[in-house]
């Protein structure tokens, strides 16, 4: 699911420059930085993606919506799952599948409730066996903001759908700035918690996203979160 976003895997310690091009925009951001490892970064990324829908499906969940359809729930089996589970299988993170499943099911509330806690825990544990390095999160984080710029529509309103989809993966990125703020390397860590915070005012400043219409946002707060992302090189 990262084709996209230009991060094939490759060898250790490789450098790759991606090219944002956001529709609507003319400017186009440069970014070069250097992974330590590629694969372990699109990995993260994925299950950064499931945690959106994870995210958006507990959102929905308040409001009473338990079925798949709708919820979010059942995305990352048809649309995240499928393009990771090799890798995660190379990489020795347990299977996933049997989780999403129980989530992808519904039923009450307080089952979709339950499976959605052992899903949590289930990626909380997938990431903790990628081990990904400071750098590698670093840069899961600035493919997440990416694919989080390119659901908005900067030239009108966002659909609600795309709206949504950015929302998330900004909580996600959001959630992974501060797991990286608590790594030994003490100039990561510092840009983490700088950067954490301008999400967090990024999230507050954005519509409610349990909306029925399309939004008007303007994602120039995100392009530059990945403007300060795309110089990791320069920061650290």
């Amino acid at each position: 699911m990262l084709a996209a976003l230009g991060l094939a895997a490759g060898a250790a310690a490789s450098a790759q420059a991606v090219r944002l091009e956001v529709p609507g925009r003319p400017a186009v951001v440069q970014v070069e930085a250097v992974a330590s490892n590629p694969e372990t970064v699109r990995l993260l990324v994925g299950l950064g993606r499931i945690g959106a829908d994870l995210q958006l499906g507990m959102l929905f969940l308040g409001d009473g919506l338990t079925n798949p359809e709708g919820s979010h729930f059942g995305q990352p089996l048809k649309e995240t799952w499928p393009g990771l589970k090799d890798g995660m299988q190379a990489a020795g993170v347990p299977d996933l599948e049997p989780v999403l499943q129980k989530l992808e099911a519904g039923g009450s509330k307080d089952a979709v409730t339950a499976a959605y806690r052992e899903a949590e825990k289930a990626l909380l544990m997938a990431r903790s066996k990628l081990n990904p390095s400071a750098q590698d999160a670093a840069l899961a984080v600035l493919e997440l903001a990416k694919a989080a710029a390119a659901e908005i529509n900067a030239s009108g309103p966002t659909e609600v759908h795309a709206y949504q989809n950015a929302w998330a993966l900004l909580m996600v990125a959001r959630g992974e700035l501060d797991l990286l703020a608590r790594t030994p390397d003490p100039a990561m860590a510092k840009l983490a918690a700088a950067e954490g915070m301008a999400i967090d005012d990024m999230i507050i400043s954005m519509p409610d996203p349990n909306r029925t219409a399309p939004v008007s946002f303007d994602p120039t707060p995100i392009l530059d979160l990945i403007g300060r992302l795309g110089k990791i090189d320069e920061s650290v």
